[in-house]
């Protein structure tokens, strides 16, 4: 930023230049952040060449927005050029058991040359991102915020803990043509009773062919499917699903098809997966873990990255 004053009489400029630098780390169990903006005085001219004061107030729509310096928000403080300080600023939002909030920090900068009866006007400008506060999660007992329009990603290991349940989501997300969760957004689903019908009409007695547990094959045999039940993408009908089946040997993950008579095609819309139960169950509460701590809600869009 710069701060200029003209001389109206004299025609003589003075000149500013200012970075104000930020940050901030926002919280998956708290409704409270602190900002931290780096204010540095780069250079000076003229009637700035001695210093200014400046003020740097910080505020939010529909949040609190508390300064940590508040004489920095109020009277000002002294500063010459070369010099930089810290305006810290608590924010915190408290939306209602189940509810949203979209807040909007916004922010005032001033530098007044040190001569009486200077006015210049502040600069002003608002972040680029709205912050999203829910308290959605854990039986809408916990509230949380994030930058809701950047995307968040799952992420999951293909390891001994999630194993062929994490292979399967790679093969989905590689194979498949649609690749869904890579090249289309999942979104979030959190409704449990369509979430349940879901699961039912592609792993279970809603689906037109049924899914076989084969223990001899798999070792306590599941039925793991992609795009998730608990997601709008899920829910097709098992029999339209390629059914595979991710083995390990000598360190190499294959995938085979589960029936000769159903031939996988890759034109597949979805995958369902023969995965040991744990691993299975793990990767669930892996993926659970992961909207709890990026706080994805219903209707939110998140991409699928299966990785070795």
């Amino acid at each position: 930023m710069t701060s200029t004053f003209t001389n109206s009489k004299t025609g003589m400029a003075s000149l500013a230049l200012w970075t104000v630098n930020g940050q901030a780390t926002l919280k998956p169990k708290s409704g409270s952040w602190q900002e931290d903006d780096l204010i540095t005085f780069i250079s000076g001219t003229n009637l700035y060449a001695g210093g200014a004061t400046v003020k740097f107030a910080a505020s939010c729509s529909a949040c609190s927005a508390i300064p940590m310096n508040p004489a920095l928000a109020t009277i000002g403080v002294p500063m010459v050029p070369g010099g930089s300080l810290l305006a810290s600023t608590l924010f915190s939002d408290a939306p209602a058991a189940g509810g949203v909030d979209y807040v909007a920090p916004s922010y005032s900068f001033n530098a007044q040359p040190p001569s009486g009866g200077i006015v210049i006007s502040p600069a002003t400008w608002a972040l680029n991102h709205k912050v999203r506060c829910d308290k959605t999660m854990e039986s809408n007992t916990v509230t949380g915020c994030v930058i809701s329009d950047v995307t968040p990603i799952f992420k999951i290991p293909i390891d001994d803990k999630y194993g062929a349940a994490a292979a399967t989501y790679f093969w989905a997300t590689t194979k498949l043509k649609s690749r869904p969760g890579v090249d289309s957004a999942l979104t979030r689903l959190d409704d449990k009773l369509v979430k349940q019908a879901n699961r039912r009409r592609t792993c279970e007695d809603l689906s037109t062919v049924p899914f076989v547990r084969d223990n001899d094959l798999v070792p306590t045999d599941s039925c793991d499917e992609y795009p998730f039940a608990a997601t709008y993408e899920g829910g097709t009908n098992g029999a339209l699903c390629a059914e595979i089946v991710p083995q390990l040997k000598d360190g190499v993950w294959t995938i085979y098809t589960y029936d000769d008579a159903r031939p996988v095609t890759l034109e597949e819309p979805c995958v369902r997966s023969h995965v040991p139960l744990k691993q299975n169950t793990d990767a669930g509460s892996k993926y659970s873990g992961f909207l709890s701590s990026q706080h994805v809600i219903d209707l939110e869009k998140f991409y699928v990255n299966a990785h070795f």
